[in-house]
């Protein structure tokens, strides 16, 4: 009897501490806490790879999620953009942009499909602004010519304005109505105060 009533306890107290854990110790309890606390939405993975969350910030829908799942984690914040184009435009740091800008999001969407404007910015052609200052900081990438002629320049003027380390790594993307902020290099830890700081930023910034 003592045999059977041994393992039922090891197993009993396995589970409890399981589920301890998953409620208040596993590696995304404090996104939780903060999606409950600010009424945001939150998708998660049993693993605490990926979650998503989704909300609202000054009238303003928003979309966020962090990825864990490949060789560089990264976020991406997705906000609403008006007047929207039809075109892709794509806008990185000239030290990003190495000679060959694909190759910085080689293998990022590991575990998921590939986004919508991936296809296109694969194939896009880079854009002279015309304007010394902006071509020299930033590369600006279309998937048509008509992109030129909708660059978004309240943006791109308000982007030199992000720290360093931060702008170095940010990947913008306009297009569709969409305007989405690609960060790489994102540990889960700092994932969520970067979010919100991104968030803040862009209400503030009006692009």
């Amino acid at each position: 009897m003592t045999q059977v009533v041994v393992p039922l306890a090891v197993v009993a107290l396995a589970g409890l501490l399981i589920w301890v854990w998953f409620l208040g110790l596993s590696p995304l309890r404090h996104v939780r806490s903060e999606a409950k606390r600010r009424r945001w939405s939150l998708e998660e993975d049993n693993e605490g790879l990926w979650y998503r969350l989704t909300g609202n910030k000054a009238g303003r829908a928003w979309l966020a999620e962090w990825n864990g799942r490949g060789p560089r984690p990264y976020i991406e914040l997705s906000v609403p953009d008006e007047p929207a184009i039809d075109s892709w435009c794509f806008i990185t740091t000239r030290e990003q942009h190495s000679g060959q800008p694909p190759r910085f999001l080689a293998g990022a969407f590991a575990g998921k499909s590939e986004p919508e404007w991936f296809a296109e910015w694969m194939h896009a052609k880079v854009i002279d602004t015309g304007l010394p200052e902006l071509d020299r900081h930033f590369v600006i990438a279309g998937s048509s010519p008509s992109v030129r002629d909708e660059l978004p320049m309240q943006l791109l003027e308000r982007l030199g304005e992000l720290p360093a380390p931060l702008l170095s790594k940010i990947f913008v993307i306009r297009g569709k109505g969409k305007l989405v902020f690609h960060v790489e290099e994102t540990r889960r830890a700092d994932a969520l105060s970067l979010i919100e700081r991104l968030m803040l930023w862009v209400n503030s910034a009006r692009v």
